[in-house]
């Protein structure tokens, strides 16, 4: 497995320059042994020691690791700098949905920007023309144009510094970090477009302003400040606990749900209780996605009538979206009783009616069903899947 793995990265990087370690697909059953990690390792190790090449434009790791790596993870990233990398990925989760403990992450090393190792360190607007940064570092580092970290400890100073040196920037992402918890994204010299914070939940502030930012997720909705961002228009936003969440919307996103035109709420709550909420005039928005974790529809008397919240509120709606785990067949069989219904609610109402209901129903946290429903005025019972 490992020669094939191998040969798989050479021709990739023969080919585009490109140095992609995912493991994840033929290794994940025993992903968690130490001699498996530790074969890992080498394995990177050593084609990095092959590289000859003076830029790489993707460097990713996907594997499970964490701070017992810290050593090997550090000269990966000196590597990737030194070479001007403009797209670096470090995907260090043990499973996409399991959170590995805060305190056994993988550092990001702010030494090698010369910012220093302390977790919580103020955020000063770091520029790199004051700072003693790593040789191999120093200017390389400026070609960054997309950061994705995933289970590593990343400090807010730390992205801070990449938002204010890194011109070309544009996307950056951070899952499960222990150490951010401020983060101030400000200035309208900032490239960034797409932003993206989920599940670090020591987070006290989220500042983004004089942007021009277009897209954003977050799991920080309580904490999230935002101010003259007038090109965002794109936001998914998952609050902790979800009882939360829609007062989250009405306070910290009052000042874009006139612009927005496409709002995924992700929720542990039913359908129904969307109906008891009214919505403000959602007057762009295009499409609406609801995700719940659990199937609300099974029970008697639930329905999807909370969905004419929303409808009514969204008069250009033209895609409505539904997303949610089960593990059982029976919840898709219920659809087209559920949603007949909801159609000739919306139709009665005289409710501006989606151009598409599209359902996603994830079976066993590996199979996806997608249903779509076209309305039909005339008749509401029909629909495609």
């Amino acid at each position: 497995r490992e020669s094939a793995l191998q040969k798989i990265v050479l021709v990739s990087y023969l080919m585009k320059f490109w140095l992609d370690f995912d493991a994840t697909e033929p290794l994940d059953e025993v992903a968690s042994k130490y001699k498996l990690r530790k074969k890992y390792l080498r394995w990177v190790n050593s084609t990095l020691q092959m590289c000859k090449e003076q830029t790489v434009s993707q460097f990713r790791i996907c594997f499970d690791l964490d701070k017992y790596a810290q050593y090997d993870i550090d000269k990966w990233l000196e590597f990737a700098f030194s070479r001007k990398v403009q797209r670096l990925e470090l995907d260090l989760r043990i499973e996409e949905d399991y959170h590995r403990d805060f305190n056994n992450c993988y550092a990001f090393p702010a030494r090698l920007l010369g910012l220093g190792d302390s977790a919580y360190s103020s955020s000063s607007k770091p520029h790199s023309d004051k700072l003693q940064i790593h040789p191999l570092v120093q200017q390389n580092f400026k070609s960054l144009k997309m950061l994705l970290l995933k289970s590593v400890n990343v400090t807010g100073q730390v992205l801070e510094f990449f938002l204010h040196n890194c011109p070309f920037i544009e996307t950056m992402v951070v899952h499960e970090s222990g150490t951010l918890v401020n983060l101030e994204v400000v200035g309208p010299s900032l490239n960034l477009r797409h932003l993206e914070i989920w599940y670090c939940r020591n987070v006290e502030s989220l500042k983004i302003c004089d942007t021009n930012l277009v897209t954003l997720g977050t799991s920080s909705g309580r904490v999230l400040m935002l101010k003259n961002v007038p090109t965002l228009v794109n936001v998914h936003i998952l609050c902790v606990p979800y009882t939360h969440l829609l007062n989250d919307i009405s306070s910290h996103l009052s000042c874009v749900l006139s612009q927005l035109e496409v709002l995924t709420l992700d929720a542990c709550f039913s359908l129904e209780e969307l109906e008891h909420y009214n919505f403000p005039i959602l007057a762009k928005l295009k499409k609406f996605v609801f995700i719940t974790f659990r199937c609300t529809l099974r029970w008697k008397g639930q329905s999807l009538l909370g969905c004419t919240s929303i409808i009514r509120a969204a008069p250009q709606l033209k895609e409505f979206e539904i997303q949610y785990t089960t593990v059982s067949t029976m919840d898709f069989e219920l659809l087209p009783i559920t949603i007949a219904p909801l159609v000739s609610c919306i139709l009665l109402l005289n409710y501006c009616v989606p151009q598409q209901l599209v359902w996603c129903g994830i079976m066993n946290f590996s199979c996806q069903m997608t249903i779509t429903l076209s309305i039909n005025p005339l008749s509401c019972n029909n629909y495609a899947g």
